[in-house]
């Protein structure tokens, strides 16, 4: 009688635990996926994001290319984020009164136009920079309607059981998608180059700059076929018509524990996000290394995002909504003093992961409480005020913290960012544990039994 080899043996006791490993991510991490509408709306964004990013990393390279000058890839980011902050409570007033659905589609065909137009201008060779930022202006007027729409979209797309689950998954495939298409825009920069090249002759940086336009406006077609199969339309309720572009503020007024997380937030984003601004300096002046180590800080960052986004989908609960912030605002102080105080790339990737593991765990779970603790006929507004915290604060300290560096040092303001961190994470605490904040006192009850008078 054969017996069994070493390597069937081996094998057969490795899979049965791989199949149970795949069981639990599929009930626990990935348990969202379970509901068909939000199946397809994930599959849809994953495509759509990462043509996205693949777009403004080859826009800022290109922006670069025809100006020489550094500020012009900030001045792209501000053009593109800075409607948001503008209009984005009149987005929430449309997130509330039109069918989400219908929306959403709007707006990705807007953005689909768009990138057809930056396609075909940079294919002549029309494009100056000044119409590239025209164009990144007329797509941050876009976002600043569609963020807040899809934000409140995904607590119509899943059970109330599950939200906390569905938006760290959309963190998730949105840092994902951060680090897949620049990657991807670097390919096809060096795949066109290869091909196109002619001799000695240097290939235009806008052809492989009009290649990644070309495939991010392919990337819609998935987005819109997504949305065109799921059936849930997004209307909250009869009331949600009712109410100016500013009942959004008045509601957060009238609800403390939402205008403390909102600005939590935003105190925490404009100390920790600004710190990957300074990787470039802090790579050269404070680790003496070259670009291909500040690579390792930025790839770290994204590591610890992606570990962030996994632990809230798998043990983020409303129970233990305000443990997550503190461990989130925690991991990111910490992460900012390994920072100041590295010496090796080792320790500095280490703090670089910490830091991407916090600001995500804090603000996946800041999204999650201001979803699961606004009314229907609110929720699109409210949201436009989370996007609003965020493109205000990511611009404004980014641009503080270049600033500070070149006349201080990057040491010395990254010690100061840490100082403003650790201030957060005193009011997170004051304000879980010894508020003693609980499931049972929060807008959460209330929202089952009604609005609160």
């Amino acid at each position: 009688m054969d017996r069994p080899t070493p390597y069937l043996t081996a094998h057969s006791k490795i899979l049965p635990h791989l199949f149970g490993l795949l069981a639990t991510l599929k009930h626990t991490t990935f348990r969202s996926l379970q509901h068909r509408d939000y199946r397809l709306y994930f599959a849809g964004q994953i495509v759509s994001f990462t043509g996205t990013w693949m777009q403004n990393a080859a826009l800022m390279w290109l922006v670069f290319d025809l100006t020489n000058n550094p500020i012009w890839p900030p001045l792209l980011l501000v053009a593109q984020v800075g409607p948001t902050l503008l209009f984005g409570t009149f987005g929430g007033a449309l997130a509330d009164r039109i069918p989400k659905r219908r929306l959403i589609m709007a707006t990705q065909v807007l953005f689909l136009t768009n990138a057809i137009l930056l396609t075909t201008l940079v294919a002549l060779g029309w494009a100056s920079p000044w119409a590239l930022l025209l164009l990144q202006f007329s797509n941050g007027l876009v976002q600043a309607i569609d963020l807040p729409a899809r934000l409140a979209f995904v607590s119509d797309l899943v059970p109330r059981y599950d939200l906390i689950n569905a938006i760290s998954l959309n963190s998730l495939l949105f840092n994902s998608a951060r680090a897949i298409g620049p990657a991807f825009a670097g390919i096809v920069f060096v795949s066109v180059e290869w091909l196109a090249r002619d001799g000695e002759a240097a290939v235009p940086v806008s052809w492989g700059a009009s290649a990644c336009f070309g495939l991010n406006s392919l990337s819609f077609a998935a987005v819109l076929w997504a949305l065109g199969q799921i059936q849930t339309n997004g209307m909250g309720s009869e009331r949600d018509g009712e109410g100016s572009t500013w009942e959004g503020v008045r509601y957060v007024l009238a609800r403390p524990v939402l205008g403390a997380v909102l600005l939590l937030t935003g105190a925490l984003s404009v100390f920790g996000w600004p710190v990957m601004s300074l990787f470039p300096a802090y790579t050269r002046m404070v680790l003496g290394l070259g670009v291909e180590h500040y690579s390792t800080l930025v790839s770290s960052l994204g590591a610890g995002a992606l570990a962030g986004a996994l632990l809230t989908a798998t043990f983020g609960t409303i129970a233990r909504r305000g443990w997550f912030f503190l461990a989130g605002s925690s991991l990111t102080t910490l992460g900012m003093i390994g920072l100041a105080l590295a010496e090796s790339l080792t320790v500095a990737a280490g703090a670089a992961g910490l830091l991407g593991a916090g600001l995500i765990l804090f603000l996946s779970t800041g999204q999650s409480v201001l979803q699961l603790s606004s009314h229907d006929q609110a929720r699109g507004r409210v949201m436009a005020l989370w996007a609003m915290t965020l493109s205000a604060s990511a611009p404004f300290g980014h641009l503080l913290a270049g600033a500070a560096a070149t006349h201080f040092g990057v040491i010395p303001v990254v010690m100061s960012m840490t100082v403003g961190a650790a201030m957060v994470v005193v009011c997170v605490f004051l304000f879980t544990v010894l508020h003693g904040w609980t499931v049972e006192d929060t807008p959460v009850t209330q929202l089952q039994n009604g609005p609160s008078q």
